[in-house]
């Protein structure tokens, strides 16, 4: 088993609301500070059980397993045919679209598409020749709809959805007077607010790297998390939306074993560390792009960790 992200909060003192559910696939983990805020404890823990529900609802939305989601929806919905989606829904297809772009088409919702060629999902969509994934899907802001452009397109949301899910949660905690939070969703999709009850950062520790998180979002990961062996190579999860052949990628040996990105989003710090793990000259595209100040540690498969951009200033030989 891959050692995960540790994030130390057995340590920490007293004081904290905490609550732990399941969602997403993971376990989702609440922590905010009673002492120094001005609800009282009970209001804290309403809070907490609201955030629990809020990221339960988005579950259910955007699950690719589940017949009633709205993924399953769109899917579902004949190509060609446009979907009409709520003003969150849609605010989550355009972030996902401008990722693609900023990205170089490194990260991609409809590379569900391949998830399902591969063998990572039960329905097969049969041969993809001739399919474009980067023209996969068409948004249409006035009208906020969705139109797949073909009929074996396949969007999946889970490389940006635990992060989009936590920026509403920063939402939630701004609109409630909470200033000192940690939200993490697997310890893979990260929101830290304000300080720890020492008055410290949140601290992150990925590999031999660590984090101090901020008020910042942090998206971790890794190729090898979930596989599936053809009989000749072991297959990655992350596949390259780019790869014309449809082949599947990334297969071990190659790449990055994990990847982790810093940004004031964490649903862009999600997506951009899958995209990074496609190929890491996506992180200078997105940066040309203007994609804004970030950090990104990836650790290769010598084990070695590198730094390769601090501009928030967050990586630390101690928290």
């Amino acid at each position: 088993m891959r050692p995960r992200p540790e994030i130390n909060l057995e340590d920490m003192h007293g004081g904290l609301a905490r609550r732990r559910f399941l969602a997403m696939g993971c376990r989702f983990e609440v922590l905010l500070d009673r002492e120094h805020a001005s609800l009282d404890p009970g209001a804290i823990d309403a809070v907490a059980i609201g955030i629990d529900e809020l990221v339960v609802d988005w579950h259910h939305r955007l699950s690719a397993f589940e017949r009633g989601s709205i993924t399953a929806c769109i899917n579902n919905t004949p190509a060609g045919e446009p979907v009409a989606i709520d003003p969150e829904m849609y605010t989550l297809c355009a972030l996902s679209e401008r990722m693609r772009v900023l990205t170089g088409g490194c990260f991609n919702i409809a590379a569900g598409t391949m998830m399902h060629a591969i063998g990572f999902r039960e329905e097969s969509i049969g041969d993809l020749r001739g399919i474009d994934l980067q023209n996969a899907i068409t948004l249409d802001e006035r009208r906020s709809t969705i139109t797949r452009n073909d009929e074996r397109v396949r969007i999946d949301f889970g490389g940006i959805a635990k992060g989009f899910v936590l920026d509403l949660v920063r939402e939630e905690l701004a609109e409630y007077g909470i200033g000192n939070a940690f939200v993490h969703g697997g310890t893979s999709s990260i929101l830290a607010v304000g300080t720890d009850p020492d008055g410290h950062d949140w601290c992150v520790r990925t590999g031999s790297v660590n984090l101090c998180a901020g008020e910042y979002g942090i998206g971790i990961s890794e190729p090898t998390g979930r596989e599936l062996n053809d009989g000749n190579n072991r297959i990655g999860h992350i596949v390259d939306p780019r790869d014309r052949e449809h082949s599947g990628r990334l297969i071990v040996g190659g790449g990055d074993e994990r990847v982790a990105v810093v940004h004031g989003s964490a649903a862009v710090a999600d997506a951009l560390s899958t995209a990074v793990c496609v190929d890491e000259n996506s992180l200078g595209c997105a940066i040309d792009r203007g994609i804004g100040e970030l950090s990104c540690v990836v650790r290769g498969v010598d084990g070695v960790d590198r730094v390769l951009i601090d501009r928030l200033g967050v990586v630390s030989s101690q928290c």
